[in-house]
Order: structure tokens, then sequence, then C-alpha cells
């Protein structure tokens, strides 16, 4: 009697079949040697990591060897068994203890004496070694090619699908026709017609035939990931996790058992290699979803049906930073810091309560003094602007010194392929030159991004003096979801100590969508409020 034991790492390879490939080799070989099967002797572990002894099908053939119910183990190469060669002798000794051979069909039968050992384990340091080097060749000159703008990530978010290398003009993304279509979808309706995620789950199920890969129904969680996908205003990043395959084994920190997969963890920013790749909405639109996400994170009501808090979300601990928590208490709300007092942190044991009848006309007060005085708001952006007047000079040198270092590295180059300097000089030069390339980069993305917050605060207050006179009316006696919506129009936070609040108005930025002109708002009256702050 004989088992098999086959493996594959990623989902990729069970979808392609490649462990059925190799469970047919292994039948193949056990029916031309006589060996007996059966269906309950086949331990396969299906998109299951080799780099650890954790796996599920292999556990089940460890415990059933022992039983004595079978003689023989059929595994296609080493390598299938295991990654590492110290894992392969551990477990090809555990076997033998129990009296199973390890039979390795695609290599030269081994005899068991010291000799043929000594030959097995040589051939198995060298192809771990092997592997080893042959994967960091290509990774490296994965990244190589990325940097290059020559190759993008294999793997296409929903929305666009990967051209082949091999095929003409390959190593990009394109626009999947239906699935691009249904991503603009969820943008709009998100973003103009104001549909909740539920909202447009429900009608994707209903009406709409291209499902999310590998999932035969939307899902909140796979509409919230779309509308998370950065690739889709044009740009994404490579690089940006790296795989753990040290968590496999260990306990889940939620729930029971053991971790079966690698972990992805993440790597720093400077790491990431930007990607171009075709945009399926604008950046505008993006980064309004961006904020609403946000916002709806930040203020959503969840199981609140009853109270109605003025400044839930927006007050924070003036010692821990925490978000104060709203609640009802003999007829009277307080927002108060319901920090654990025994957990472990940094911040000392401390009690941050305020009564909501002291601290809300304190707030609205504020706002409403901004209001009718926007010159304090615009004066202030005015004075942000005037700080960078230097930036158009100093962003033009810095793009003539990017085309000087670049000019250098091509000299580099000619000198060493006249072998005027050696290798060591080469690369000496090239990590000088590659680290004020990257921080002449940094630079210039600062200046990038302060000339869109220049373009922004312009807008803005050219506009926000007319917004104040227009919604001057509906001051005069708001609803109380009025003033709120107005409060998270212009404050970000406010902080609350022991004997003072502190308010952090909103600063407008290319990136803060809440602000931008143009943004809409419906809150609980069905008042419509358009944002210019």
């Amino acid at each position: 009697m004989a088992a098999i034991y086959a493996r594959v790492s990623t989902l990729q390879q069970e979808q392609e079949a490649t462990i059925d490939s190799q469970v047919a080799e292994l039948e193949k070989y056990a029916q031309e040697k006589g060996l007996r099967l059966s269906k309950e002797f086949y331990f396969l572990d299906q998109a299951v990591s080799g780099a650890q002894l954790a796996r599920p099908a292999l556990d089940r053939l460890r415990d059933l060897a022992v039983e004595g119910l079978f003689d023989t183990v059929l595994c296609l190469s080493p390598d299938r068994l295991s990654r590492k060669y110290a894992h392969q002798w551990i477990l090809v000794e555990e076997l033998k203890r129990c009296g199973v051979s390890v039979v390795f069909v695609n290599q030269p039968p081994v005899e068991d004496n010291p000799q043929g050992q000594l030959l097995l384990g040589i051939q198995g340091l060298f192809a771990e070694y092997e592997r080893a080097l042959i994967t960091e060749r290509l990774r490296r000159g994965k990244l190589y090619r990325i940097r290059r703008g020559e190759l993008v990530n294999p793997v296409a978010p929903y929305g666009y699908r990967y051209i082949r290398v091999s095929e003409p003009n390959g190593g990009r993304w394109e626009e999947h026709p239906l699935e691009a279509a249904v991503v603009r979808h969820i943008f709009r309706e998100y973003t103009e017609k104001n549909r909740s995620i539920p909202q447009i789950v429900a009608y994707l199920n209903e009406n709409i035939a291209a499902m999310p890969p590998r999932g035969k129904r939307w899902y909140p969680g796979i509409v919230q990931t779309i509308l998370k996908q950065p690739a889709y205003m044009g740009k994404t990043y490579y690089n940006r996790t790296r795989t753990c395959y040290e968590v496999v084994g260990k306990p889940r920190r939620v729930g029971r058992g053991l971790k079966q997969y690698a972990a992805h963890l993440p790597r720093p920013k400077e790491e990431w290699i930007p990607m171009s790749v075709p945009p399926l909405v604008s950046e505008e639109t993006w980064l309004k979803a961006q904020e609403y996400l946000e916002m709806n994170f930040k203020f959503s009501p969840r199981n609140n049906k009853k109270n109605f808090f003025l400044l839930r979300g927006l007050l924070v601990c003036g010692v821990c930073g925490r978000t104060l928590t709203a609640r009802e208490r003999r007829g009277h709300i307080y927002y108060s810091c319901i920090r654990e007092q025994r957990s472990k942190s940094e911040f000392p044991p401390h009690t941050c309560s305020v009564n909501a009848q002291v601290i809300e006309p304190v707030v609205w007060q504020a706002v409403t003094d901004l209001l009718k005085n926007p010159t304090l708001l615009t004066d202030a952006w005015e004075s942000e602007l005037q700080t960078n007047a230097n930036a158009p000079e100093e962003s033009n040198r810095l793009h003539s010194r990017l085309k000087t270092l670049e000019t250098q590295w091509q000299r580099l180059l000619d000198l060493f392929q006249e072998g005027k300097i050696d290798k060591t000089e080469l690369s000496k030069r090239k990590t000088r030159i590659d680290q004020e390339r990257a921080s002449v980069q940094t630079r210039l993305e600062q200046f990038d991004r302060v000339a869109r917050q220049k373009q922004v605060k312009q807008a803005l207050t050219k506009d926000f003096v007319d917004f104040c006179r227009k919604i001057k009316s509906s001051m005069e006696n708001p609803t109380p979801q009025l003033q709120q919506e107005v409060i998270r129009l212009l404050v970000d936070h406010v902080v609350v100590g022991k004997d003072e609040i502190v308010i952090k108005h909103i600063v407008p930025a290319d990136d803060n969508g809440r602000l931008l002109p143009g943004r809409k708002y419906t809150n609980g009256a069905g008042v419509r409020i358009r944002g210019y702050s």
C-alpha cells in the first residue's frame, strides 16, 4: 500500500491544475511499480507554502504513518515535500522510523546506506541553493524592469486585465470592457448619487453580470476594496508588501487553530515602485470617494438609533488622543474618554469627560463667528500661500539637477564599458547618484503637492465668502442636523484638555475631499450643503 503527497504553493497553481498533474504522474508510477493506492491516502496541500512544516495534509500523513496503514509515500520531488533540506531530512527520518519509505519519482533511486544518504543530502542542498539563487535573480530582474516602466504587476485588480509579456506590446494592464464599466458605475453611484455601499451591493447583485474574480456574488467588502484601489486614478505601486512565511504554524490572534498561510506585511513607503496604468476614474472622483469613506467611518451612527450627538466623532482626549465617546446618563449627554485603565499604555490613568450642554454651544458659537467673518479663515489661507513664493524657481533647479544626474550616470556607464573604472567604483558612484536622485524626486513631489494645494486654496478663498453669504439665511434658525453638517464641514477635531478646548479647523489640501469646491452633503433634514472650505 502506498500513499501520495502533492503540494502547490499558490492559489494560481491550484487553479491551473498543477496538483492534478502531480497526482497523475504519481499514479502512473505506482501502476508501473505494482503499488496499491487508495483515495483515502491521497494527501494534497493546495495553496499551502512548503517553507513550514505545519501543513494540514502533511500533518495527517504523519499521524497515519504511525499507525502503519501504508508502507511507501510517493512524492514528485524533494521540494514538493519541503522547500528546506533540513525539513526534508526531518520528515524522511520520521517516516523511516515508522517503517515508511519515501520515494521521489522524478529522480533516480537512492540506496539506503550512508553513501546514498550523503548523496541525497548534497542534492537537496544544491537544489535549495539553486532555487534561492534563481528566485533572487528573477526578483531583482523583475524589480529592475518595473522601475524602468517595462513591466507591471501581473496580478491586475478588478477592472483591468493583464497582457502577458509574450504577447505584442505586452507586460501591461489594459481596461477590461465589462469590469471597467462596473468600476465607473460604483464610483458614480457612491460619489454623485450618494448611494450607500449596501445599496450598491444590492443593485450589483440584481443587475450586473461581471462578477468579481473568484466570486459568485457581490459583498460590501468587495465594493469597499474597489473604492479604495488607487490604481483606478492611473497610478499604482509595486513592492508594497513582503511575504512573511514565519507566521505559518503560529497560533491565530483571532479564533482558534494555527495559521496556514503566509502573511503579507507592508514595506517602507520609500521601497514602493510607482507604476502608471490606464485611469478608470478621475483623480477628483477618487479623492471624493476616499473622503466619503473616511467620513462614513468616522461619523457613521452604526447601532445608535436613539440619541443625537452633535459632536460625535469630533472630540478627542487631550491626554491620549482617543476619540471621546458620547453617552447619555440620567437625561444628560457626556463625551468621555473610556480608556481601559488596566490596559498597557504609555499614557497615565486619566479622566476626560465633558458635558454636552457645556461644549456644544461653545463649538457652535465658534463656527458661527467664523461664518460671520470669513476673512479670518481666508487670511490664514493666503498667509500659507505666501510662504511658498520661491517654489517655481526651486522646482526648475531640481528638474535641472535630475537631468545632470542622468548625464552623470550615462558617463559612468561609458567609463565602465571602456574599462576605465571597475565594478566596485561603478557601484559606489551609482549609490551616491541614486540617493541624490531619490532625494530630488521626493522634494519635487512635495513641490507638486504644494502647487496643487495652492490652486485649491485660491479657489477656496475666492468662493468661501460667497458660501458664507448663501448659508447665512439657513443659520438664523438651524436644525440640529444642519448644525452638525456645518460643524463637520469646518472643524477637523476638537481637543478637550483639562482646563481648555482647542478647535482645529480644517486646512484645505488637494487630498481633502470634504472641503474642495463642489463637494455635496445632505444632512438629516434634507438640506443640501455645498462646501467650499
